[in-house]
């Protein structure tokens, strides 16, 4: 079974992966760690601080739902 998580990927991630709407397949148990994974995230322990799963903050061990929200906040920001 699998589920779809919504990501809000900064502008230096590679967006490739999600669908049209932003939405990535995992499988069902799957944990922020798979996620990490899949998009190819480079320094996961050092990117978890700058993520958060349902505007919350996040654990790399942490089991992800489908409908979650996963974010990053970005280095690159406008003013």
């Amino acid at each position: 079974m699998t589920m779809r998580i919504k990501v809000y990927l900064p502008p230096y991630l590679d967006c490739s992966l999600l669908d049209d709407n932003g939405y990535i397949k995992l499988n069902e148990g799957a944990k922020l760690r798979d996620l990490f994974h899949k998009l190819r995230i480079p320094f996961p322990m050092g990117t978890v601080h700058l993520c958060r799963v349902n505007y919350e903050k996040a654990s790399l061990s942490d089991f992800l739902k489908d409908g979650d929200i996963v974010s990053f906040f970005s280095f690159i920001s406008g003013g």
